[in-house]
């Protein structure tokens, strides 16, 4: 397809032959800011990033990407350092590095050379962090509680029953998500390295069709490519946007107001939607039958158990019933807990009733066996007692035979 360069009005346009105009201005002008977002993969990554970039901008008083870029190395370094100074009086010690890597990748990607081993030296002593702990059982089931949106009870109990990440959700279609059984099936991070499969407990996943119904009544025409978690809407016809991992957090803040919370640092002892995914960590791997290399797939883990991703290639059945094991401690509500026990509880007296029927069934045949035995053994002492009875007899004539001929000589 042939392309053709054109000089308008002291622009300089590139023309493909499929009719795409590109101003080659504008296009430079961006191509710093191209070559950041380039190098990164994720959206909810590249999101994060821009944000602290714009950070740096604003503490710099610039709009203009091109212009950190306008300085030589030296000061570019300088700068940069002048700015880390600057946030170690403002922010956690934990929290800084996170900050900085952004801006450095900025300047890498735009071929501009960093001490950057100066630059980390810089980086202050991290500390203690707070936000170790989970939410329990009865914390999750207040938040419930303390809500009357049924997307926000969807996003709750899909955290808890899935012990997903924070940034799963956005990236979440509907096709992602089947149905299981009684539970559903979620595919996180589809299509990506990083892609595992979780599940939703049947609490979760009635919620969660409850919060779908919600969509449909208002109007929504549900799609395989719709998100799982939509944003908030005036008018549910309109193209849907997935939730943010921002308006993620918002939902579940709501829910916090009755649950005591305390700090260390900065940080709450309980990571706000973190924390529920540590909850679904501790259920799992409390249990006293758990399998460790099951559950860490289930957390997304690749790199926990040495070897794993190479040799332990688990089937999708067979981590749905590890899953299926801790259902009723990952089931939030106490009336859906007793409930999936009751039903547990029956199962197990059918399959007792059932073995106890296979067993007299089995006695009953053994018994038939044995009476089977027992005649044939009857049968065989009678011909034994008739084989004797003959053999005396056919001694009696063998001896009288014998005398007969005795006398005849």
């Amino acid at each position: 397809m042939p392309t053709y360069i054109l000089v308008y009005d002291k622009e300089v346009l590139l023309i493909h032959g499929n009719g795409v105009i590109l101003n080659m201005a504008k296009l430079e002008q961006n191509r710093c800011l191209t070559m950041f977002q380039e190098a990164i993969g994720s959206p909810v990554t590249k999101k994060k990033y821009l944000y602290e970039l714009n950070r740096f901008m604003k503490w710099n008083g610039l709009t203009n990407y091109d212009d950190l870029l306008k300085a030589d190395e030296k000061s570019i370094q300088r700068n940069l350092e002048d700015y880390l100074i600057y946030l170690k009086g403002i922010k956690s010690p934990n929290y800084i590095p996170s900050m900085v890597s952004p801006i450095e990748l900025f300047y890498v990607m735009n071929d501009v050379n960093l001490n950057s081993k100066r630059l980390h030296k810089m980086f202050p002593r991290r500390i203690k962090k707070g936000g170790y702990g989970s939410y329990t059982r009865e914390m999750i089931a207040q938040m419930i509680e303390a809500t009357n949106k049924k997307r926000t009870k969807a996003i709750l109990l899909f955290y808890s029953s899935t012990g997903a990440r924070v940034g799963v959700a956005p990236e979440l279609q509907l096709q992602h998500i089947t149905n299981i059984e009684d539970c559903k099936q979620v595919v996180c991070y589809s299509g990506d390295k990083e892609e595992y499969v979780t599940f939703m407990t049947p609490e979760a996943a009635k919620a969660f069709d409850d919060y779908l119904e919600e969509r449909q009544q208002d109007g929504e025409k549900l799609k395989p490519e719709s998100p799982a978690f939509r944003k908030d809407y005036l008018i549910a016809s309109a193209p849907a946007e997935s939730m943010q991992t921002g308006t993620i957090r918002n939902a579940v803040n709501v829910t916090l107001k009755n649950i005591t919370k305390s700090k260390t640092g900065h940080n709450y002892n309980i990571p706000m939607v973190h924390g529920l995914r540590k909850y679904f960590n501790v259920i799992m791997k409390s249990r006293h039958d758990c399998n460790l290399s099951l559950c860490e797939k289930l957390m997304g883990h690749s790199v926990t158990i040495p070897m794993d991703n190479h040799y332990g290639t688990f089937s999708n059945e067979q981590i749905f019933g590890e899953y299926k094991k801790a259902i009723p401690e990952l089931t939030i509500s106490d009336e859906e807990r007793q409930k999936i026990q009751l039903e547990n509880k029956n199962k197990k007296l059918e399959e007792l009733d059932k073995v106890k029927q296979e067993k007299q069934q089995q006695q009953k045949q053994i018994d038939e066996l044995q009476e089977q035995i027992n005649t044939l053994k009857l049968n065989e002492q009678v011909s034994i007692n008739d084989l004797q009875s003959n053999k005396g007899a056919l001694i009696l004539l063998l001896q009288k035979l014998l005398l007969e001929q005795e006398q005849k000589k």
